[in-house]
């Protein structure tokens, strides 16, 4: 198997596809927890999202993926900090059966 390049999990890399943007995310400490999923749905949803047609940065396709630039990317994230629901408090309430 392939060893990974160590300078892979230190620098920062040139562009991001969702998957690597949320463990980026992580990584720098922007978040707690981040999937690939969230930061699309962060991207469908917020409306100061950079990337996109219309958008002041477009979506790359390399290898059949899209990638974003990193640095406005990060930029989004420093700027519109992600606040979670948390973890759970106390366990789920039961509904009571009709």
């Amino acid at each position: 198997m392939k060893e990974k390049d160590p300078r892979t999990v230190t620098e920062t890399p040139p562009v991001v596809t969702f998957a690597t943007g949320a463990e980026l995310l992580m990584r720098l400490g922007l978040c707690l927890h981040m999937t690939r999923e969230g930061v699309r749905r962060i991207a469908y949803r917020h409306p100061d999202w950079p990337f996109g047609i219309d958008r002041p940065y477009p979506y790359w396709e390399i290898a059949r993926a899209d990638v974003m630039e990193t640095k406005p990317f990060l930029e989004f994230f420093q700027s519109h900090p992600i606040v979670g629901r948390g973890p759970d408090k106390a366990p789920r309430s039961t509904r009571a059966a009709s």
